[in-house]
């Protein structure tokens, strides 16, 4: 096996474990979303949660972390949408927000 094949095989690997993690993160987003529109009482909306945004964030001295955003849509009506996040900054959540200050446009 050449060094160009371990190479290719190292990076699908590494691809495949980061994808499997990806909707690991989504599964955890979504049941999160759920949980605090169910608290709050108000309608998760599409019953989906997306990625909004992910970044490598430098914690201390040679110390990356993995920050993920997923944003998700509810309502207190059903009239009105709002948008809410779940951030996960490594394997550990961050925050779960409902933001209710500002209504999405509708469109």
């Amino acid at each position: 096996m050449a060094v160009n094949d371990v190479v290719i095989l190292l990076l699908l690997g590494g691809i495949a474990v980061f994808w499997w993690q990806q909707d690991q993160f989504h599964r955890r987003a979504l049941a999160l979303a759920r949980q605090a529109c169910d608290r709050a009482e108000v309608q998760l909306l599409d019953d989906s949660v997306g990625m909004r945004r992910i970044r490598l964030v430098h914690r201390r001295a040679f110390e990356l972390q993995i920050v993920r955003t997923f944003g998700f849509e509810f309502s207190q009506t059903g009239a009105n949408r709002y948008s809410g996040s779940v951030v996960f900054a490594g394997r550990r959540v961050q925050a779960v927000d409902l933001d209710l200050s500002q209504p999405l446009a509708a469109g």
